[in-house]
């Protein structure tokens, strides 16, 4: 094998290569994402209204910072 050899296959498996690196550090930061979850505050000066009456679930706010 020459050296030009070396050097195509080494350029062939570099975009294989990266693609799989890239999805591993993805895939890798969505875990630490879904772990660590997404916290959600509702805050409003005005009670929430909730009614369980014959109709479903209703909650009715003012504003939703994440």
């Amino acid at each position: 094998m020459t050296m030009a050899d070396l050097t195509a296959l080494l350029m062939a498996l570099l975009w294989p290569g990266a693609l799989v690196i890239s999805v591993l550090a993805i895939s890798r930061t969505l875990i630490v994402v879904a772990r660590s979850g997404i916290r959600v505050e509702i805050f409003t000066r005005q009670p929430i209204l909730i009614g369980t009456g014959g109709a479903p679930l209703r909650a009715e706010v003012g504003k939703v910072r994440i």
